[in-house]
């Protein structure tokens, strides 16, 4: 086992950078890529996008890794709803809400989804473990107002809104100001 691997498995995280390897080695820059890409090709060490490695995948909190390899961003939508047991059916990718610009990754047959929301509607999440998570509602508001344009698949016979606040659905309702989503979630769930 070389020095660099011995290094990377007393590394305490499940995921690490370049970064973080530059500070346990005394490899010089260019030296530790040439290394870390040869630990890649024998399979010591797994790439999971440019700059970040795992020693194990099985060990990542896709959660944690989303909200940091693009951040500002929370997982939101179906995967929120998902979390919470709202929503009836299974995801099939990790949903995030962003400002900035839309995107799409995919690490080793993982998909990962962040969707645009404006500047103004970034709130309404909360820590959870490693990661940020919207709240039920907001994930719930979140959705419905995507899917008025045509960006996401809102249906209401898909979930158990019981678990929903509707006093905090109402209430954060009011910060979107949009005429058109307060008429379909009035229509859906008052």
């Amino acid at each position: 086992m070389s020095k660099l691997l011995k290094e990377i498995n007393n590394i305490p995280k499940a995921y690490f950078s370049l970064k973080d390897l530059s500070k346990i080695s005394n490899l010089e820059k260019p030296s530790l890529k040439v290394a870390i890409s040869r630990a890649v090709k024998a399979g010591e060490i797994i790439k999971l996008v440019n700059g970040l490695y795992t020693k194990n995948i099985n060990n990542i909190s896709w959660e944690n890794l989303a909200v940091n390899i693009y951040s500002p961003s929370y997982v939101s939508f179906e995967s929120a709803l998902n979390y919470y047991n709202i929503l009836s059916q299974q995801t099939v990718s990790l949903t995030l809400a962003t400002n900035k610009r839309k995107k799409d990754i995919n690490i080793h047959n993982y998909s990962i989804v962040y969707r645009h929301i404006k500047s103004d509607l970034f709130w309404g999440y909360i820590r959870k473990d490693d990661y940020l998570i919207a709240e039920p509602e907001k994930a719930f508001l979140d959705l419905a107002y995507l899917s008025l344009n045509g960006y996401g698949h809102f249906d209401p016979k898909e979930m158990d809104l019981n678990l929903l606040n509707k006093e905090k659905v109402k209430r954060y309702l009011k910060n979107f100001n949009n005429k058109k989503l307060a008429k379909l979630i009035n229509s859906t769930l008052f």
